[in-house]
C-alpha cells in the first residue's frame, strides 16, 4: 500500500511540472519601447494567441481569457501596448502614458504600435514558435493593430477582431482588410452601439469582397464592449474557431434594408473623450 502511494505522489509531482506557468517578461520595440507583457507557453501543437488590447487599456483586459486558454492548452502573449498599463517608460527614459499621445497623425504614437504587436512576433518567434501557429485577437483599437499586424505577415493564418473600426486614432483598418488576403478572419460585434454596428457591416462587407466570403465569419453580441463583456461560452466558442474556423455562422444582412446614411467621422480617443 505504501509503494502505491509513492508511486502516486510521484506521478502528481511530475503532473506538476507539466503545468505551464505564466511569466511576466519584457520585450524591446526596435524603436525603444520596452513593454511589459505576460507568456504562457502552448501545450502539443496548440496555436499561440497574441492578444492586443483597446485604448485606453492594459492586458488585464484579456484576464478572463487567460484561464480558459490555459485549460486548452493554448499558448499566449498579452502585453502592454506603449503608454498603456506597465509599458510606459518612453525610449528618452521619461514616463510616459497614452495621454500625451496625439489623436491624430498617421505617423502619430497609435500607429506606431504596430511596432509593439511587430516585436511581440518577434519575441514569439525567438521563442521557437513559427508564425503559422500566432492568432492575433485584439479589441478596438487591437483589433485593428490584429488585422494591420496579420495583413503584413501572410505566414499567419488567421486573426480575431473584436470592434475592428474603420479609423480610430488615425488606425485605419479598410486598406489592411483588402491587403489581408484568402485567409479565415473572425470579426465580433455588438448591436449595441447604432454607428459601430453600421461600420461593423460595411467591415463586414469589405472583408466579404476582399478575402472571399467563405473566410470571413462573424459573432454578434447584443451588449458586449469588449472582450471581457464575453459569456465563457463564447470565449470557448472563438478559441475553438482558431482550431477550425468554420464554427461561428456567417453574419448575413442585406445593406439596402436600411435607407439611413453610415457616418465615418474618425473616432478619437483622447484624455477628455470617452473610450466607447
Amino acid at each position: 500500500m505504501k509503494k502505491i502511494f509513492f508511486i502516486l505522489f510521484l506521478l502528481c509531482f511530475d503532473l506538476s511540472f507539466a503545468v505551464k506557468s505564466v511569466e511576466d517578461i519584457k520585450i524591446t520595440t526596435d524603436d525603444g519601447w520596452v513593454l511589459n507583457a505576460k507568456w504562457h507557453s502552448p501545450l502539443g501543437q496548440r496555436p499561440v494567441l497574441l492578444f492586443l488590447h483597446s485604448q485606453k487599456s492594459n492586458l488585464t483586459e484579456w484576464k478572463k481569457w487567460m484561464p480558459l486558454a490555459e485549460r486548452y492548452g493554448f499558448g499566449y502573449l498579452a502585453i502592454d501596448l506603449r503608454g498603456h498599463g506597465l509599458s510606459n517608460i518612453s525610449p528618452d527614459g521619461s514616463t510616459t502614458t497614452f495621454k500625451s499621445f496625439s489623436v491624430s497623425g498617421l505617423d502619430n504614437e497609435y500607429n506606431k504600435m504596430i511596432r509593439d504587436a511587430d516585436a511581440a512576433l518577434v519575441w514569439i518567434s525567438s521563442q521557437g514558435f513559427t508564425l503559422d501557429r500566432v492568432v492575433p485577437v485584439g479589441a478596438w483599437l487591437g483589433a485593428n493593430l490584429a488585422i494591420k499586424i496579420s495583413a503584413i505577415n501572410k505566414e499567419i493564418p488567421m486573426c480575431v477582431a473584436i470592434y475592428p473600426s474603420m479609423n480610430i486614432n488615425d488606425v485605419l483598418v479598410v486598406n489592411p482588410i483588402r491587403a489581408y488576403g484568402k485567409r479565415p478572419i473572425l470579426i465580433v460585434s455588438s448591436s449595441k452601439y447604432e454607428k459601430k454596428y453600421k461600420e461593423f457591416q460595411l467591415l463586414n462587407d469589405i472583408a466579404r469582397f476582399s478575402c472571399g466570403k467563405e473566410n470571413v465569419f462573424s459573432i454578434v453580441e447584443e451588449g458586449i464592449n469588449g472582450p471581457y463583456d464575453l459569456r465563457i461560452s463564447e470565449i470557448a466558442r472563438i478559441l475553438g474557431w482558431t482550431e477550425n474556423p468554420r464554427i461561428p455562422e456567417l453574419i448575413d444582412y442585406d445593406p439596402t434594408v436600411s435607407t439611413q446614411t453610415v457616418n465615418l467621422s474618425t473616432i478619437t480617443y483622447g484624455e477628455n473623450n470617452e473610450q466607447k
